[in-house]
């Protein structure tokens, strides 16, 4: 009997200490998603602006970045195909703003936040040559590096949404 309680003790202990363990785990890694999510509302504030220069910046974007677009069938684009197409996007849309921007945590293997961000969200803007509004639902993920820069930065919308005009 004591051998049972004894084993039964040193179970517990164990078990508590894997799951406080995972809790410490857990509580770095979401220091990490929150100050990630600050980075990516800044650069997204970035993108609403106009605002090349930061948006470009290697403030936030590491040097070896990689964008997969939404496209269905291509490839992960380098950095200066992002930044082209971007500019594109930047001179098309004006007064772009996401609404309703929802943020989590992106997850490992076990489930547990890995620190980078995923985002949901409603693009609403006008177009910039005739004024029409437009509106594009959006999803994206952005995986940040150790040192807090975006390193990959992948995105899922309609594409025919970037061509409708709504009143």
């Amino acid at each position: 009997m004591k051998k049972l309680i004894y084993l039964t003790i040193v179970s517990l202990l164990i078990i508590s200490c894997q799951q406080n363990n995972q809790t410490d785990k857990r509580n770095s890694k979401m220091n990490v998603f929150n100050k990630n999510t600050e980075t990516t509302k800044a650069w997204l504030n970035a993108f609403m602006q106009n605002d090349s220069t930061t948006l470009f910046s290697d403030k936030y974007v590491s040097d070896d970045f990689i964008w997969s677009p939404p496209a269905v069938g291509m490839d992960s684009l380098p950095k200066s195909e992002w930044e082209e197409a971007f500019r594109g996007f930047m001179s098309s849309y004006d007064n772009k703003v996401l609404t309703n921007p929802q943020y989590y945590a992106a997850l490992d293997e076990e489930n547990l936040p890995d620190g980078n961000v995923r985002v949901y969200g409603t693009w609403n803007s006008n177009f910039a040559t005739t004024g029409k509004k437009n509106k594009l639902k959006w999803y994206a993920v952005f995986q940040y590096n150790e040192d807090g820069k975006m390193s990959h930065y992948m995105e899922w919308y309609d594409s025919a949404d970037l061509t409708k005009e709504f009143n």
